[in-house]
């Protein structure tokens, strides 16, 4: 990366942060916290139709491959834990189904594309049941790349399945749990309870171990590629 681009990069990032900043500051002058309440938010969750919509968003998303991290993030604000983790794990299921089947056996332009892709290069050298769980337990996953990578290399669906779900199902439980502790706490006190400190604990070291991983596989593939992450 030469010196204009690094300057520019630079660049982006401070608006960026100055915008992030910005909007905080609206919203705690705006009154929509005190409107922001566990009670407010479960009331949304209480509607039968609002899993259902997750998921099929959720499923949606995956079918064409686009970022689906916004639901590990919306689905906790909205129910308990536990119940965030299997309507998530449920999605994630749907998804990964319909783009593993959408690859290998629909195709098309648009799938064919992701044949070279690195998501894809590095499953067909690395697709046991941990290397596909590793995939997706780590943070800032592309899960939809990986669904078609699967798909393109005729992964077995079963073991791929199995290996979606343990490593979707842990990393949405820490996101769940991470954020449930903190929504509605009164103190900082209360929302660094044990539990939310465990979770983000768990959750910076994968991101870690994931990012050091990256790093190694990017280094070993010279003909790497940009990803999308989720």
């Amino acid at each position: 990366m030469n010196t204009d681009a690094k300057n520019v990069s630079r660049i982006h990032s401070a608006l960026a942060a100055f915008l992030l900043l910005l909007l905080f500051l609206l919203f705690l002058k705006s009154g929509v916290r005190e409107q922001v309440t566990v009670e407010n938010l479960r009331a949304l969750g209480a509607n039968p139709w609002t899993p259902v919509l997750i998921v099929t968003a959720m499923t949606g998303a995956w079918t064409f491959a686009l970022p689906g991290s916004v639901f590990f993030f919306i689905t906790p604000l909205l129910f308990s834990p536990l119940a965030s983790t299997g309507i998530i794990c449920l999605g994630s299921a749907t998804g990964t189904t319909m783009g593993y089947v959408a690859a290998r056996y629909v195709g098309g332009p648009w799938i064919e594309r992701f044949r070279n892709h690195r998501v894809t290069r590095f499953l067909e050298r690395h697709s046991t049941f941990s290397s596909l769980f590793a995939t997706r337990v780590f943070p800032s996953s592309p899960h939809g790349f990986i669904n078609y990578g699967a798909g393109l290399l005729k992964i077995p669906f079963p073991r791929f399945l199995v290996a979606t779900l343990c490593g979707v199902g842990i990393k949405a439980f820490l996101y769940s749990t991470a954020i449930a502790g903190s929504v509605g706490a009164s103190s900082i006190k209360e929302a660094l309870s044990w539990q939310t400190v465990t979770a983000l604990l768990v959750l910076t070291v994968l991101a870690s171990v994931g990012h050091v991983l990256q790093r190694r596989w990017m280094k070993s593939d010279p003909r790497s590629d940009s990803v999308e992450q989720t």
